[in-house]
């Protein structure tokens, strides 16, 4: 019952949020502490199951997209103390080590860079790559594994790594000094409770310092459905905590299992400090704004035309303090001066909490972690992903009539258009879905 109130309020709230896109400027945000997320759409082949803004990697694209980002970095700046920085995608590593440095090379103009981490395929994480990465100041890395069952990955459109490749790749980037963070997802198409165990003691014998079990979600964009409830998806992470307490992990938060505390969780992160996203789609939070680039046809005829656009929002309080509030449940551990600052609604549903078991003093019980898991689970598939999402976007009709007309223009090969290409950019740039994740 409580869980159903809670999950209500959040949706309702989250619903309620609406984007208009338009001209903005960046020069009135000024950062103090902040983190960085930078946004590589590519991918080889497109999963069913991820529902952020992605494109059929090909070297012509990437390398106008390179050149987009690197003159967003230096047309908007940064300001402040940098906390981290996430590279994400997509896939990020389809990037050669040198065009991860163009883009470091670019923020470190502005800013000194802190805790930098990055996401990639394992399949493109090889030796020499991850060595030359971790001499561009990289230390942090998360690799989604997601399943070691054939027919299931298959079934998502997405290659298989097999265990001995994840072996070795632990093993190196351990040796070099990074924090190693392996994603499986649990409540995928064609995966049953024992292929999901047998992922989590696999994965734990691998022995990488983190592991992330993430409970299928389901975002617009997503492709395919879920095979479980989240009430079973959670009992199985639950189980997962098992293993993995017997391969010397501990339970960091609700979704992941560390042996330190060097944590590569970009979702955590979101909730509680400002950050700018660069790249398309790229969400920014930054005082009392949200904003978020536009996919990659008029990203990248933004920055050809000089022009500042991006979906816009005034940050709503209400779902502010919720956030706040499911950022510290999700740890597990409330910290009191953030909870006495809440507000007395919030603070109300605090004591239910209590009240039913699922908080005992400012700690989440083992009854109560069905409850942030399910809120957490609600918290991301609320949030009001703009791009093609008519419903989250005052003036929709007028941003997809500017996106239909841009990919027009990239189809005709209008002249002075440097991002104009062949026929195929119907292909290059069509196959897109949601923002990228911050």
């Amino acid at each position: 019952m409580l869980n159903r109130i809670a999950n209500r309020f959040l949706a309702n709230s989250f619903s309620k949020i609406m984007f208009e896109y338009t001209d903005v400027n960046w020069e009135d945000i000024d950062t103090e502490h902040v983190g960085i997320y930078i946004h590589v759409p590519f991918c080889e082949q497109l999963c069913a199951f991820c529902p952020f803004h992605k494109v059929v990697y090909r070297k012509e694209l990437k390398d106008l997209y390179l050149k987009a980002i690197e003159k967003e970095i230096h047309q908007r700046g940064v300001t402040g103390e940098v906390e981290w920085v996430y590279i994400g995608g997509g896939t990020p590593n389809l990037l050669k080590p040198s065009e991860i440095g163009r883009i470091l090379g670019a923020l470190r103009r502005h800013v000194d860079l802190a805790s930098i981490g990055m996401e990639g395929n394992p399949l493109q994480f090889t030796s020499e790559y991850l060595q030359a990465i971790q001499e561009l100041g990289v230390e942090k890395l998360s690799t989604g594994v997601e399943s070691l069952k054939p027919d299931t990955l298959q079934h998502v459109n997405r290659a298989k790594a097999d265990e001995a490749h994840i072996q070795s790749l632990v093993n190196h980037a351990k040796d070099l000094g990074f924090t190693v963070n392996v994603d499986l997802m649990v409540g995928l198409p064609k995966q049953s409770s024992d292929d999901f165990l047998y992922d989590v003691d696999s994965v734990g014998k691998i022995n990488p310092q983190q592991i992330t079990t993430y409970p299928f979600m389901e975002i617009p964009g997503v492709r395919v459905a879920p095979e479980m409830s989240s009430r079973r998806m959670f009992d199985l992470i639950e189980a997962a905590d098992n293993i993995l307490s017997g391969h010397g992990y501990f339970r960091e938060n609700v979704w992941v299992f560390s042996k330190t505390k060097k944590i590569y969780d970009s979702a955590r992160d979101e909730l509680v400090i400002d950050y700018l996203g660069f790249g398309a789609a790229a969400f920014s939070k930054v005082g009392g704004l949200q904003r978020v680039n536009p996919p990659l046809p008029l990203y990248l005829d933004m920055l050809q035309n000089g022009k500042v656009q991006a979906f816009q929002t005034t940050v709503d309080e209400k779902s502010e303090h919720w956030r706040r509030f499911a950022h510290e449940l999700y740890n597990l551990d409330l910290d009191a001066e953030i909870i006495q600052k809440l507000p007395r609604s919030i603070k109300f549903v605090l004591s239910l909490l209590r009240f039913a078991g699922n908080v005992k003093e400012n700690h989440v019980t083992e009854k109560g972690r069905f409850f942030v898991h399910d809120l957490t689970k609600t918290v991301v598939e609320s949030l009001p992903f703009p791009v093609n999402n008519p419903k989250a976007v005052l003036n929709y009709e007028e941003y997809e009539h500017r996106l239909d007309t841009t990919q027009a223009l990239l189809l005709k090969g209008e002249p002075n258009n440097e991002f104009a290409e062949s026929p195929r950019t119907q292909q290059l740039l069509g196959d897109s879905s949601q923002p990228s994740k911050c």
